[in-house]
């Protein structure tokens, strides 16, 4: 998750009548006393595919309809139990075995086996399914043949029976485990990926505690309980109802009349949410391991000129981009955030210095007419942001073009090499590990894959590649550490901070937990009754 995710915390809003107790639950046909819990969104879920999905909005409801072998904890990055009940690692990092439940079952009522998993890491290792997550588990023997079509399974992946399942790696990689956590690796029946081709997202299959009900487009997209789940004490909700397409300031105005059960809180309402303690008390925030960027394109005149790339990080002023956030980030100085295994408090990054900026378009020949367009997401707070970031380049002769668009087309466009030349996202950790950032998202084998800058350095990609198999963590994240800092001089980023998300929820709702990895989970999340509900 690493994952993209939206440089401005997601809105979470109704624009139709709410379902719910006494609010129509028999579109749903869901019994009276329903426990709904409503939120909403301004963009639509790009994908519900677990091979495809690789975004905040789309994981968020993938780990609700889909199961892995193990996961994170609600609050930490502590790994789990999820459909394996154990495993073992050998001494080596190179061979991972786990035993499966065997009271899993999908929501077309067949029991969950072995060959689901391998069939989806399969899947996801095939070129024509087009996933992001193929770089995850290429380490497996016998991926890169099955991969170039050389052979129809990947022989490294055992299932001697359907509860237990055996991966054997071509070199040692001690956090193999979090890439299992990853919905990159859930497990899929084939039959109904098969049936339904391309069309899977919309007809999804999984064996989680939520099975899809609806989506439609730009509309509402409704989860509801999985009778079948292995825990029959979860979920503790009937439903979630999503709806899409919403303006984030109407959200402000349904959470304060009652009919909104978790909201962002808009940027001007934030002080004052902060002090008023009824309200306050109702906010929860976290630090997450993620950072906000402007990507530059490294195969795109003039930013394939290190120079401009460079200019670009001296003239923005952070400080600035903090304040409009009201306090919630950290001006980011590296790549890795802090929290982050492997994080280096010594890296001091660019500072802000307008006239060196200046002098370095100059020396690459970059002239006072220069109008770059920077691509973004179409949400207020990040069309804010990016009005700051156009008067600090206003100041050094750049002209920038801001160009807002909805987040599935902004994630379809920067994977293509010549198309985007500038844009904004932020990154959020997979997993606890500088790899999940820096060789993710800077090795030049992840070109139209992950490395949305189409950045290439020939030596960082060999530090990467000594650190990966590392058990020893202090040289490892002394390689990554060294990595970092080459990039860092590149300049294929302007990293620009470090998000603090806060979230207020009504009284009502109970155990909406934040984690600093994942998108919030909702299995275990309960309401109360409140007083907009009818007997």
């Amino acid at each position: 998750m690493g994952l993209l995710r939206f440089s401005s915390l997601s809105a979470l809003l109704l624009l139709v009548p709410l379902l719910g107790c006494g609010r129509g639950n028999d579109a749903l046909q869901l019994p009276p006393n329903a426990r709904i819990l409503h939120l909403a969104s301004l963009d639509d879920i790009p994908t519900l595919d677990p091979a495809a999905g690789y975004d905040t909005a789309s994981w968020t409801f993938e780990q609700m309809i889909f199961d892995t072998l193990v996961r994170y904890s609600d609050a930490g990055v502590d790994l789990v139990p999820d459909l394996a009940t154990s495993w073992q690692e050998s001494a080596d990092a190179r061979t991972f075995t786990f035993h499966l439940r065997r009271n899993a079952t999908f929501t077309n009522g067949r029991a969950v086996t072995s060959a689901d998993l391998r069939y989806e890491i399969e899947r996801v290792l095939t070129p024509a399914t087009r996933s992001k997550g193929i770089e995850y588990y290429r380490d497996i023997i016998g991926a890169e043949a099955f991969v170039a079509g050389r052979a129809s399974t990947v022989s490294g992946i055992e299932t001697p029976d359907p509860w237990t399942i055996i991966f054997h790696l071509a070199a040692a990689d001690p956090i193999f485990l979090d890439k299992l956590a990853m919905p990159f690796a859930a497990a899929v029946p084939r039959e109904a990926a098969q049936k339904w081709g391309d069309d899977f997202s919309r007809h999804v299959i999984g064996s989680g505690p939520f099975m899809l009900r609806q989506w439609r487009s730009g509309q509402q997209i409704v989860l509801v309980r999985n009778p079948h789940y292995f825990d029959p004490s979860l979920p503790r909700l009937d439903a979630i109802v999503m709806q899409l397409g919403v303006d984030p300031e109407l959200e402000w105005l349904k959470f304060q009349a009652g009919d909104l059960d978790i909201s962002a809180i808009p940027p001007a309402e934030f002080p004052y949410v902060m002090k008023t303690p009824r309200l306050r008390n109702l906010t929860l925030h976290i630090t997450t391991l993620s950072t906000d960027y402007l990507g530059m394109n490294c195969r795109m005149k003039p930013f394939d000129d290190v120079r401009v790339r460079q200019a670009f990080n001296y003239a923005i002023r952070k400080p600035k981009l903090i304040a409009i956030l009201n306090g919630r980030g950290v001006a980011a100085s590296g790549i890795l955030p802090p929290g982050l295994p492997g994080y280096d408090p010594g890296i001091r990054g660019y500072p802000f210095d307008p006239a060196k900026a200046r002098a370095l378009l100059e020396a690459a020949g970059v002239g006072r007419n220069f109008a770059p367009t920077l691509w973004l997401r179409a949400d207020q707070q990040e069309i804010t942001l990016a009005e700051s970031v156009q008067q600090d380049l206003a100041q050094v002769g750049v002209h920038l073009i801001l160009k807002p668009v909805a987040w599935s087309a902004l994630l379809e466009a920067i994977r293509q090499p010549h198309t985007v030349e500038f844009f904004s996202l932020g990154w959020e950790a997979d997993f606890p590990d500088p790899q999940n950032f820096l060789e993710v998202l800077f090795a030049r084998r992840q070109w139209g894959s992950n490395n949305d800058s189409f950045y290439a350095n020939p030596r960082v990609d060999q530090l990467l590649d000594e650190a990966a198999p590392l058990s020893d963590r202090a040289r490892r994240y002394a390689l990554y550490d060294e990595a970092q800092q080459l990039i860092l001089g590149d300049a294929p980023w302007v990293v620009l901070y470090y998000p603090v998300t806060y979230v207020i929820r009504q009284p009502w709702v109970h155990n909406y937990i934040l984690n600093p990895l994942r998108p919030t989970r909702f299995d275990r999340v309960w309401l109360a009754p409140h007083p907009h509900e009818t007997p």
